[in-house]
């Protein structure tokens, strides 16, 4: 994490924000790993003793693509930036546990997006901006700047200063409904510079050679899909499951198998929309029950009662009077990337 370089670089002393948790200041090193709610507190107390917004942006602008550890060598070595992407996206559950990238086409246009599939951690506004910075980077990093995201959707309200999100190089739109950006047809088609088919292969092999995270490979694959259909209104199982290039009942199986179903599935995903969105979005409840794929508000309200013991509004009511400091009750350490 180059949090320590920036609060230097802005006069901050490091142990000034880790007030609130146990850490050192030799916990902020890039090889640690951090528990999500002290992790959050960190960035939440940096952004309010630096005044700058926009650190989240800061930050993922100073990473590279050596931060996906061995899956980078994947990447830069693919034959095209869709390839690349395409890689990223389908070894992503090696570096999270509880989020994925996913890719979505749209006429002549593709959405590459970033979402938490786990509905446990509550992700703020924050690592919103690190994600989007840190995509960014990525992407011009293996073009060598010849492909730039054409447009971003950012799940984050809109931030006092909205001209610093300028940095980004294109127009981004707040408080919408997923975040991530759009790239052309003809961008994913753009040949990386460091392309290298047999280094490409075995950099594949490599990954492949290592357990995922979680060793639940069509649970995973079912919320990377669900993650990305939703939004456009498919929710149903014949839909994923053509999404995923098989049949209604051998997903069925596979799921079982792993021993879950694909009901509760998409349960976890779209309680974890949810939060996000009450969390940091201004959304109406109806308009939650749309975006979930709810028959009707009434439906995604009883839904999100069972799950949580209460309505939509009222947790949204208790989130925004505690401050929605992050606290997740996760205790293992969790990567949001």
């Amino acid at each position: 994490m180059p949090l320590p370089g920036i609060l230097t670089e802005l006069g901050i002393p490091v142990v000034e924000v880790l007030q609130g948790t146990d850490l050192v200041p030799a916990d902020l090193s890039p090889d640690r790993f951090l528990e999500l709610g002290a992790m959050l507190t960190v960035l939440e107390n940096a952004v309010a003793r630096t005044g700058r917004e926009d650190l989240g942006l800061m930050l993922g602008a100073r990473q590279t693509a050596a931060v996906l550890g061995p899956l980078a060598r994947v990447v830069r070595t693919a034959a095209t930036l869709g390839e690349a992407l395409s890689d990223l996206t389908a070894f992503q559950d090696r570096n999270s546990s509880a989020a994925v990238t996913y890719i979505r086409r749209q006429g002549n246009d593709v959405f590459f997006g970033y979402g938490v599939h786990d509905p446990r951690p509550t992700v703020s506004a924050i690592t919103q901006d690190i994600v989007l910075a840190l995509l960014t980077r990525i992407v011009t990093e293996i073009t060598r700047g010849a492909v730039r995201p054409r447009e971003y959707l950012s799940m984050r309200p809109v931030p006092s200063n909205p001209g610093r999100w300028s940095s980004l190089g294109a127009e981004v739109r707040f408080g919408e409904a997923e975040t991530g950006f759009y790239l052309s047809l003809e961008d994913m088609e753009f040949p990386l510079p460091t392309a290298d088919r047999d280094l490409h292969d075995q950099a594949v092999d490599g990954i492949l050679s290592q357990p995922a995270l979680i060793q639940t490979e069509w649970t995973q694959r079912t919320r990377r899909a669900l993650r990305a259909l939703l939004l456009q209104g498919f929710s149903g199982m014949p839909e994923v499951a053509l999404h995923l290039g098989v049949g209604v009942r051998y997903l069925r199986r596979a799921l079982a198998r792993e021993g879950t179903s694909f009901e509760e599935v998409r349960n976890a995903v779209r309680l974890a929309i949810a939060r996000d969105l009450l969390s940091m979005s201004t959304l109406s409840i109806g308009d939650l029950a749309l975006t979930l794929d709810f028959a009707t508000p009434s439906a995604f309200i009883r839904a999100f009662r069972r799950w949580t013991g209460d309505t939509p509004a009222a947790w949204r009511e208790k989130k925004r009077c505690a401050g929605v400091r992050g606290r997740t009750g996760i205790g293992a350490p969790y990567r949001i990337w």
